[in-house]
């Protein structure tokens, strides 16, 4: 093989490590208070509707802001985002150990939401080091830092019994400084050819169908994966009535695979293409979720959540890579635009699950929202790609008749 060329086409593997790491403690402060709500709820006497708010919050705010935060790294780097956001995480989760009241508390929890932008930086960074015919796989392997969702998962609770949430809180904060401080001595930016892309230039693609139709995917995996994150937990005790600690480690199972299995979908996007792997995974993830809401043995349940998770995974690391793919020149903007579509869903699905389990009466109704978008996300695309098929045939008629017509007049 030639050297040169195996060279430029190799992966980023110092920065991609230290991107995916920085993502992963993220994404753990991020979910912070899915297992600890609960917990903090019976210590201030709030009512499960305001303990799930307390959850969500965090989620909206990572969310919206990714786009401003996204466009912000375009501009100015990621070296100096990334470590940024996770300071503000760090200090918002302090501030959050020493809250005695609602208001405190959910005012941390918002500015805590912010690292959850960090996606959106990370996948500027990440994409700027890689060649192009590789990027699938790397935005897999820097998605798989979803797995921060199964540190929180599985070794929060384990914090709350030994030492309570406040410690668990400060803990964490720890954690994520130590990383920003690590990410800002190790990161470069890439080196900018030309000018720096004027604010039109970096906002123009909101203005583009493709772009929200590839929020809209990306709400239907990630969107449904933060839900089912943060929801499981309460339908495993609510159902079957096992200890939190064991509902941890049931929904760190989903998580777990869910994050890793993103590398694979980055992989299989390079490969066959970000549309039919897309395609694939949402009806994968769908078929497993329909009998989910319609209640299952304990063990049949576990199986069914494990197998939407994987297809969520696949989903995932396929749907980032039409981001490089499309807009080259606005992976920030863009790629902060599909993730707050994604982290929206997140925040809520939850609420929207919430109302669907009070309606029909039941803890799995509230798996019935992740599985309607999921429909809708796979209704657009099919719509979108027989559109194009459409577009694509009349060009080529078109072709062919000025073709024919110049050969006409050319005898």
């Amino acid at each position: 093989m030639d050297q040169s060329r195996s060279s430029s086409e190799a992966l980023p593997v110092g920065t991609l490590a230290i991107n995916t790491l920085a993502f992963a403690l993220s994404f753990a402060v991020w979910v912070i208070f899915g297992p600890s709500s609960r917990v903090i709820a019976r210590e201030l006497h709030l009512s499960l509707a305001t303990a799930a708010l307390l959850k969500s919050t965090p989620i909206l705010v990572g969310s919206v802001t990714r786009i401003p935060i996204g466009i912000l790294t375009d501009r100015l780097g990621a070296r100096l985002m990334f470590p940024l956001l996770m300071l503000c995480g760090a200090g918002a989760a302090v501030a959050i150990s020493f809250g005695s009241s609602f208001a405190q508390i959910l005012g941390g929890g918002a500015v805590l939401g912010l690292v959850g932008a960090t996606f959106a930086v990370g996948v500027q960074s990440v994409s700027s080091w890689t060649p192009k015919a590789r990027q699938g796989t790397a935005l897999g392997v820097f998605g798989a830092g979803n797995i921060g969702t199964a540190i929180t998962t599985f070794g929060l609770p384990l914090l709350l019994a030994a030492w309570g949430w406040r410690v668990g809180f400060r803990i964490y904060a720890g954690g994520i400084a130590t990383m920003a401080i690590l990410y800002l001595t190790t990161i470069r930016n890439t080196a900018r050819s030309g000018a720096a892309p004027s604010l039109r230039a970096l906002i123009g693609p909101l203005g583009q169908a493709r772009t929200w139709r590839f929020g809209l995917y990306y709400m239907a995996c990630f969107g449904a994966f933060v839900a089912a994150t943060l929801v499981l937990g309460d339908l495993y005790i609510d159902a079957y009535r096992v200890k939190p600690t064991t509902a941890g480690l049931l929904v760190t199972t989903f998580t777990f695979s869910a994050s890793l299995i993103r590398i694979l979908g980055g992989k299989l996007a390079d490969r066959h293409g970000a549309r039919k792997v897309v395609r694939w995974s949402l009806l994968a993830s769908m078929v497993a979720l329909v009998p989910v809401t319609l209640g299952l043995p304990i063990a049949a349940m576990v199986l069914a959540v494990l197998v939407a998770g994987l297809a969520m995974g696949i989903c995932m690391g396929a749907s980032m890579k039409y981001v490089p793919e499309y807009f080259p020149g606005s992976v920030g903007a863009v790629g902060g635009i599909v993730g707050a579509l994604g982290g929206v869903g997140g925040f809520l699905l939850p609420l929207a699950g919430a109302q669907a389990k009070a309606l029909f009466g039941s803890p799995f109704a509230a798996i019935l929202p992740m599985v309607l978008v999921m429909v809708a996300a796979a209704l657009v695309q099919h719509v979108a790609v027989t559109q194009l098929r459409i577009e694509a045939v009349r060009k080529a008629e078109t072709t062919t008749t000025t073709t024919a017509d110049g050969q006409t007049r050319a005898a």
